[in-house]
């Protein structure tokens, strides 16, 4: 089940102030030391250090980011593929002998209403008992079509239970990649320290120089790796502030249920309230 971390409770724009005030205190952290030691010498000998520190956080930033960007481009995917394989069951109810047929209907119906989460602000609130409700509505699914049997062919019930298969697998892949799917603790920590040690790697060569800070190409020095690191944290987390994963295919799929499942428009079933 979802656990709301204390990163997870934050604004996205918190969580970048956070950032950039820590990138900040790792310059000024640098830059301080280095005054009690200025010499142009020693500028230009740390000058190679701090240039291939630099090119290691930039790799393991690249890494980082595409892992992000990876996780969050399977759970978009996923949404869609839950649409599709939902569809494809709500379809094949129609293999059913009555009453399993209806009974099966209202269950997918309720189903996809179930699974639509659309107010934002609703999700980390909702998302362990949209879980918990979905996994009885699933069991329940299932034990129709095992009923189902002595009134049904064994090809066409196959058939039905394929797709219900995939539902289910479906729903446990959104689980994993959804909420248990994160970057490692680990690799957090390695980004960190190597941006701690960037920084004020990057602080102490501008104080041993001794002619200030130049603030005019240190704030966006800071700002820029602060934006990238947020953004990682951003794609990372299973609630989103800005960046979110469209309920689009479902959205359409509950909202043409009717379309689906009564081309005539007959027999209309009451959504589950």
């Amino acid at each position: 089940m979802y656990q709301e971390s204390f990163i997870d409770s934050l604004s996205i724009f918190i969580i970048l102030g956070l950032i950039f005030g820590a990138i900040a205190l790792m310059f000024e952290f640098g830059y301080r030391l280095a005054l009690r030691f200025p010499s142009n010498e020693y500028s230009q000998s740390i000058s190679p250090m701090a240039t291939g520190l630099a090119s290691l956080l930039a790799f393991i930033l690249a890494i980082t980011f595409s892992m992000a960007a990876a996780k969050s481009a399977d759970r978009k995917e996923l949404v869609l593929t839950e649409a599709n394989a939902v569809g494809t069951t709500i379809l094949r109810t129609g293999l059913l002998a009555e009453p399993y047929r209806s009974r099966s209907r209202e269950l997918l119906r309720e189903y996809v209403t179930l699974r639509v989460i659309e107010k934002k602000n609703e999700q980390e609130q909702k998302v362990n008992t949209v879980i918990k409700e979905s996994e009885i509505l699933q069991l329940q699914l299932w034990n129709q079509a095992v009923d189902s049997h002595g009134s049904t062919s064994p090809e066409l019930l196959l058939l039905y239970i394929n797709s219900l298969n995939e539902v289910i697998d479906v729903h446990t892949e959104r689980v994993n990649k959804g909420i248990r799917g994160r970057i490692p603790v680990s690799i957090w920590f390695t980004l960190g320290l190597l941006t701690f040690l960037t920084i004020a790697l990057n602080g102490v060569q501008v104080g041993a120089q001794n002619k200030g800070r130049a603030l005019v190409a240190a704030l966006p020095f800071a700002l820029a790796f602060s934006l990238v690191l947020t953004l990682i944290v951003e794609l990372d987390r299973p609630a989103r502030s800005i960046i979110e994963i469209s309920q689009q295919p479902l959205i359409d799929l509950r909202d043409s249920l009717d379309k689906v499942l009564y081309p005539d428009g007959a027999g209309k079933l009451k959504l589950t309230e």
